[in-house]
């Protein structure tokens, strides 16, 4: 045997072999999208789940076959199960990036792609390069939002200095009621609403939060090595990260809540984390524990109306809904939810 023929042979041998997909699960997938053509969608996702399961060697026509039983799912209104076959395109798309090289018809794309929109937070689609295609497109920023009109404050009392007659106060600056007024429910002027207590109704107190030491210096302080993984955390959370980087925000921010439930910064952090990886309880019980968001953070109050929704309570989660729309982007996602949460 010649040299470069022997050359040939061993090179072919240090190749990984490739392993080809059984008749069995190609059958499978014919028969998983024939019922999805017939509209039988539960039937359709259970066999296109077991034909998934023989593709797992073969990341492209993975990523085709999760594409179609993630569309068999969303019609069965199985969202978490959607969203865990897209948390597989996910994987499969950092480690081979099999959804954008895949050979998937453009019908199918643009399908999976809508439903995506409409079922996976937008900062889950900021985190997955291949599926930033799918988040609305930003308006240019020509306007402020407008801040609510204040409600008059009430006339100054006399105080036995007379004003000059036909005199006013300036115009924009209403006069402010006499320090040491009480604030009573037999006032007749309303009292003047300030940043701690927003207008709107309030989510519901927490049912299960963990109390906060009675005297601040009793709490424990915070160590230089939980500051940083909260930096961490606030960094990981506010940039367009994987999956998996994700999972690692959550899990340093939460290290950090459970030791100081006092930490409002910190629960907060932890919920953020927790909704955007979906785990709706525990984001629910961080929201609790850190107490309400505010007003001025109209995104985290829908991730609280979100979590608590997906947790049973819906009163609670209209309630903060309501407060965070007048102040949030709409995207497709947010604008499912309201339907789902307001109806």
């Amino acid at each position: 045997m010649k040299p470069k023929h022997l050359l040939f042979l061993l090179l072919l041998a240090a190749l990984p072999a490739r392993a080809a997909i059984d008749p069995f699960y190609q059958s499978l997938l014919r028969d998983g999208q024939a019922a999805y053509d017939r509209k039988d969608y539960a039937n359709a996702a259970r066999v296109l789940r077991l034909a998934c399961f023989g593709m797992l060697d073969e990341p492209r026509q993975l990523a085709d076959c999760l594409a179609r039983l993630a569309l068999a799912q969303d019609r069965v209104n199985d969202v978490e199960g959607f969203r865990e076959t897209f948390q597989r395109l996910v994987e499969i798309e950092e480690r081979f990036k099999a959804y954008s090289q895949a050979d998937l018809a453009p019908e199918l794309r643009a399908a999976l792609e809508q439903r995506i929109a409409a079922r996976v937070p937008a900062a889950t689609l900021a985190g997955a390069p291949a599926f930033r295609s799918t988040l609305p497109v930003k308006p240019e920023a020509s306007a402020t939002v407008k801040a609510p009109p204040q409600k008059p404050q009430p006339q100054k009392k006399e105080t036995g200095k007379p004003e000059a007659r036909g005199s006013a106060p300036a115009a924009g600056k209403p006069a402010a009621p006499p320090a040491g007024t009480p604030v009573s429910g037999n006032n007749t002027a309303a009292p003047v609403k300030t940043a701690a207590s927003p207008p709107g109704p309030q989510p519901p107190p927490p049912a299960a939060a963990a109390p906060a030491p009675a005297d601040p210096a009793a709490a424990k302080p915070l160590t230089d090595a939980e500051r940083g993984k909260l930096d961490q955390a606030r960094r990981l959370l506010a940039e367009r990260r994987t999956s998996r980087e994700l999972r690692e925000a959550y899990q340093l921010a939460r290290e950090v809540a459970d030791v100081h439930p006092e930490l409002k910064d910190a629960q907060h952090l932890a919920a953020e984390g927790a909704y955007r990886i979906s785990r709706w309880s525990d984001a629910a019980t961080y929201f609790r524990r850190g107490g309400d968001p505010g007003d001025n953070e109209p995104e985290r109050l829908f991730y609280l109306a979100v979590a608590l929704f997906e947790t049973g309570d819906k009163a609670g989660a209209a309630a903060a809904l309501k407060r965070s729309l007048p102040n949030l982007k709409r995207t497709p996602y947010v604008d499912s939810y309201a339907k789902k949460i307001l109806e």
